[in-house]
């Protein structure tokens, strides 16, 4: 992971569609090795308040942290402190989240991807982390949450997406926003146009043939890929190394 560009104040630096940010969460940190290569693969590390212990206990150091520090202990802001970690400190009664606050300083620091990571565990939590894909997805920006065995990517129309999924894979389509019009391409249940209702469980339980595409005409949905390094086209899990 590199240093962190851009001061605390002003607009930051133009995105850069090649700048991946990792945003650690709060969340479930199961299998730390995983989550270690995307610290390693991102331009910018930043955590959000809790998902600064994750680090701190592999021994990686953020470029910034956000939040109201309500769920990190005082010893860990202070050897954060230490190290010379930014620390970007926002009231505890707030209207976002620490989570969407971090995924814009991200932002504001110029990256044009973002890997959410320790985004699974409280139900409430992960459905907020879901929010912040849609959010994004309506901005234009690649994001995705990643988990071990699971990549979730929301996706709004119009939008073609190549997934790199080998086959087999298990993938699921949802509807978040009223009925979605789909085209689905390299699976084993085809779409052409097809219409997935936002009530109904149409999407759920599908497998990669080959070359599989998504292709939203209309509508907002998120694809949810059983392969922790699906990256759809992007920056994929340990594929740069971290700077020194």
């Amino acid at each position: 992971m590199s240093g962190a560009a851009g001061g605390a104040g002003g607009c930051g630096p133009q995105a850069d569609r090649t700048r991946l940010a990792a945003v650690f969460l709060g969340g479930d940190y199961d299998d730390p090795a995983y989550f270690h290569g995307w610290a390693e693969a991102a331009d910018l590390v930043v955590a959000a308040d809790g998902g600064a212990r994750f680090l701190l206990e592999q021994g990686l150091r953020p470029d910034v942290v956000v939040g109201d520090f309500d769920s990190l202990p005082v010893a860990d802001v202070e050897r954060l402190e230490a190290a010379g970690v930014e620390l970007v400190r926002h009231p505890p009664r707030k209207d976002r989240t620490d989570g969407e606050m971090a995924a814009d300083e991200a932002l504001r620091r110029g990256a044009g991807e973002l890997v959410l990571a320790g985004a699974l565990g409280a139900l409430d939590h992960t459905l907020g982390h879901l929010a912040i894909l849609r959010r994004l997805a309506r901005r234009g920006v690649a994001a995705r949450l990643a988990a071990p065995r699971l990549t979730v990517r929301v996706f709004a129309a119009p939008h073609e997406a190549q997934l790199d999924a080998p086959a087999g894979t298990r993938v699921s389509i949802v509807p978040l926003q009223g009925d979605a019009l789909v085209s689905l391409e390299g699976f084993d249940y085809l779409l052409s146009r097809g219409v997935l209702p936002q009530d109904a469980c149409l999407g759920l339980g599908n497998a990669v043939i080959a070359a599989a595409r998504i292709l939203v005409h209309e509508g907002v949905v998120a694809a949810l890929v059983e392969d922790g390094d699906e990256a759809f086209g992007g920056v994929r899990r340990g594929a740069r190394v971290a700077a020194p």
